[in-house]
Parts: structure tokens; sequence; C-alpha cells
């Protein structure tokens, strides 16, 4: 039931005090952009009618459609980094809560087509496109043509443009080619682990790393915005054909910048080439970024991702379906699963920190992993689950809470396995591979109780925190 006294609105204490929490030093006017996105949805959330560029949606560009909240799909599946966390922190400021996170079996079996749009950041791309198959090719132009929204960054950017490579050739969905692709590699001058990813017989190079400078073209749905700063991490750079809207182009450097080319050839290489494009597809629109848009330390790009989402975000309204298996977990049994799993994500914690201060890297796939980023899936966890205590109920599948902990358990165990690998100087690559699969699969699981749970409160008209 949607409550309709809409004064009660306060914005969510997640936000008012995020920057100081996360350490992240954001001016006012960069935080006024979360403020109006969480303000948009929660009333959406409530009922009230919005339209695009009016009244609290005067952040948007102007058009007579109503707004609706969109329903978004998180692709965690195989292939994918840390990164998609990234896309998290952006959803649960502006309060976008209609959240599925999906793996490579739930997109090859369909579940894309139940979303409004669906979102691919880094990782390894050969990976996920391996991991998807050709069902998950065949769900995905479906899903884009049925008047779908797809936002890939980094890896998801490069997966759907053109390809003749194994796996990759199934996603031919784009006429956009690679620039920064060569037979050669350029001289590395630092991170070589990190300069570049064999590409069949060329190799896709990447030849700076942090900050960059971007100038957009001012073409819908980014007309609000002149210049911005993104960060890029492998990501493209592109050159586009006449079917795409060039949204923005590389413009230059930062004082932040890392170049791991020499900086005229990264010049060369970035500059007024194509960062970010629009491209229609049947019904639907693929937005694709070199830079991550998403990442949580820069409010402008996540501003234009949230317009995009609701600009091209699917037309019609695809009424959810109910889950059979779906239960509200509540008093004693919510208070001991909150318990368990805050044992067992503290003890993490602690041995993550340790393995922090001794050099070792990971080779999973094409990525290098160190430890640091081990954390970044624990935080995400740690850092939620007192809201979630705050909450009036937990929303998960039945088994859900059982698998919560056993997963907790489980890379609690390999860590503390792992500490001891290292300190008798043994090898423990077979280790990280099952680590950070395990790290996916609970951050993934926990996150969508947390999400559901937060839209159960909100659309009953309740605050979470």
């Amino acid at each position: 039931m949607f409550v309709s006294n809409v004064q009660r609105f306060s914005l969510p204490v997640q936000l008012s005090g995020y920057g100081q929490m996360a350490g992240i030093g954001f001016k006012n006017a960069d935080m006024n952009f979360y403020h109006s996105y969480a303000s948009i949805n929660q009333k959406l959330a409530w009922g009230v009618n919005l339209h695009y560029g009016e009244d609290e949606a005067s952040i948007l560009p102007r058009d007579p459609i109503p707004l609706r909240i969109p329903r978004i799909g998180v692709y965690t599946g195989s292939g994918t980094s840390h990164s998609w966390l990234w896309f998290v922190e952006l959803f649960d400021r502006m309060l976008f809560h209609d959240l599925v996170f999906l793996t490579e079996d739930m997109v090859r079996e369909g579940v894309v087509q139940d979303l409004d749009v669906f979102v691919i950041s880094g990782g390894d791309t050969i990976r996920i496109a391996e991991g998807l198959g050709c069902e998950g090719a065949g769900e995905l132009e479906s899903f884009i043509r049925g008047g779908g929204l797809y936002i890939g960054s980094c890896a998801g950017a490069y997966l759907p443009l053109k390809s003749s490579k194994q796996y990759l050739d199934r996603f031919n969905f784009v006429d956009i080619k690679i620039a920064n692709l060569s037979k050669t590699l350029p001289e590395v001058k630092r991170l070589h682990s990190k300069a570049s990813t064999a590409y069949g017989c060329d190799f896709v190079y990447h030849p700076v790393r942090e900050d960059v400078r971007l100038r957009t073209t001012g073409k819908k749905p980014f007309t609000s915005v002149e210049s911005l700063c993104a960060p890029l991490y492998g990501g493209p750079s592109m050159v586009t054909g006449r079917d795409s809207d060039v949204l923005a182009y590389y413009q230059g450097f930062t004082e932040k910048t890392i170049f791991l080319v020499d900086e005229s050839f990264a010049e060369k290489t970035l500059v007024g080439k194509v960062a970010a494009a629009r491209t229609a597809m049947g019904d639907g629109h693929l937005y694709l970024f070199g830079p991550h848009f998403e990442h949580p330390h820069f409010p402008m790009a996540n501003h234009l991702v949230a317009t995009a989402i609701f600009w091209d975000m699917k037309r019609e309204r695809i009424n959810r379906k109910s889950s059979d298996g779906e239960i509200i977990l509540e008093g004693a049994a919510k208070k001991k699963l909150v318990l368990d799993i805050k044992r067992e994500i503290s003890n993490a914690r602690i041995v993550s920190v340790g393995l922090e201060a001794i050099p070792v890297k990971w080779i999973i796939g094409c990525k290098t992993y160190e430890p640091e980023k081990i954390r970044v899936f624990l935080e995400a966890i740690w850092k939620r689950i007192n809201r979630l205590e705050r909450s009036g109920g937990f929303r998960l599948q039945k088994g859900a809470d059982e698998q919560l902990v056993a997963l907790a358990c489980q890379v609690r165990q390999i860590l503390r396995e792992m500490k001891s690998r290292i300190d008798d100087r043994l090898d423990t690559q077979d280790l990280a591979g099952d680590l950070f699969s395990s790290l996916r699969r609970l951050t993934m699981l926990f996150l969508q109780v947390y999400f559901d749970s937060y839209a159960c409160n909100l659309e009953a008209g309740s605050e979470i925190l």
C-alpha cells in the first residue's frame, strides 16, 4: 500500500552522511545529485506522479512521459571483478531500490526479460562473453530490441563492440571499433600487469589509469553537463559508426592521471576519441562508457548514469513476478541471522587487513587481483548490515539465511587458510579463485536481501534506516 502523505519525506541518513562515512569529500553541489534522485525515487515509491523535467524531476531533461521506478539488473556472474559494486553504491545513494543481481545462468534463463535496465561493469570481457554463451547473447539481444536499456562500462562496454574473436563474435550488437587495439604493444613505463590484455593475436593496450577529462557533446540526455572527470581502468577508446550518438569524447588528463606509456602516445590514443556512446537497437538502447561513470567518487558522472536510466529505460511497465518461496524474517530469527553474519564478516575483515600488508598478487583470467580487493566485497556487506538490522523485516528466499551464513563462513575459512599458506611461503593461486568466487556469491546474495528488504519497507511507507 502506498502512503499519500508525501510531506513525510526526509532524505535517508546514508545520503546526508555518506561523504564523511566513506572518507569521500563531496561538495554540497555534488551531493545535490544524490539528494535529487533519492527524492525522485522515494516519491515514486510512495505513488507520487512525477514527470521528466518538472518539479522534483527538474534535474532530468523535459519530457511529457511520467516517471516510474526502473527495475535494474546488475551482472555479477562469471568474469566480473569488484567494480559492479560501484553500480551498487550509486543505486543505493540514489534509492534505486528495485535491483536484481544476475549470474550468467540467470541471464541465459531469460531473467533479463523482466528488467528495464541491465548493467555490466568491469572485469574480463572474454570470460564474461564465454560465461553468457550463445543463449546469453540471444537473451541480451532480445532484451534490448524489446525496449530494454543496456549500460556497459569498461569490460561491459567492450562486450557488444564489433569483434570477430571467439566468444565475443556472438555480441556484435553495435558498429563501434576499439581504438586502443594494436598488433604490437607500445613501450610500457609502469604497471606492466595492467598495461595490456591479449585479444586474439592482437593486444588491447591501456595507456593511462585513474582520472581523465571528458567533454560532452550536448546530445540528449547529456545536456546538463559540458565537461567532467571519470576514472579509466582499462576501458575502451572508441571509434563510432553512423548509427551511434557520441555523448562524450576524451578531452585530456589531470594531475591524478597515471601514464602507463609515453604521454604523447597516450594522447594520440585517447584525446578526441569516443569515451561514451549511445546506440539504438530495435526499441531499446545501449550506453557504452570507456571510463567508469559509475565510480562512487565521481558524482557528476553518476548523475549522467542516472539520467540515462530514466531517459532510456524500458517504457512499458513490467509486472513484478512474486516468488512462492519468498519469506519475511523477523524477531529472533532475524536477530540471529544478523549476529551470525556480523561474526563471520568481522573475522574475515581482520584476516583481510593482515593480507594487505603482504606483497602478494593473483592472476584470475586476465585480471590481476591484490589483497585490497578482498575488503571491497566485505565492506559492501559490513557497512550495510546495521541498516538492514534496523529494518522492519528481511525479505528473502526460503533458505537464503542459511546460505548466507554458510558462504560467510566459507569466506572466513578460505582467508585463514590463505594467510596460513602465505606465512608458510606456499602458493595460494588456487585459493584465490575460490575466494573471489565465494566473495562474489556472498555479496550478491546479501545485497539481494538488502535491496529486497529496502523495497518492501519503502513501498510500505516506512524507513529502513
